[in-house]
């Protein structure tokens, strides 16, 4: 599921937040140490997360921890989903 979930921010990022001559992103690629996204890009996450995988953040969990990276932002996005089909919260 994690894979999925990676590759559907990688292709968000690319087209609507990262220009850039290259068209790929790692998975641990850091938004923040290498330009990725600033600012507003993270808002821009933050309302693609809520309208692609249903995850509602809190702005608590709007940290590097979980939005500096496909994978963190997958990881995240997959935990959170994981919680609420438990009827719990991540």
């Amino acid at each position: 599921m994690n894979m999925e979930i990676e590759n559907k921010i990688r292709q968000f990022i690319l087209k609507n937040l990262y220009y850039a001559e290259e068209a790929f992103i790692g998975d641990e690629v850091s938004f923040l140490e290498t330009g990725v996204i600033d600012s507003m890009g993270v808002m821009e996450l933050v309302a693609f997360v809520r309208s692609e995988f249903g995850v509602e953040a809190a702005r608590k969990e709007i940290v590097v921890e979980n939005f500096d990276s496909i994978r963190k932002l997958a990881d995240f996005c997959a935990e959170k989903t994981l919680a609420e089909e438990r009827g719990g919260f991540a």
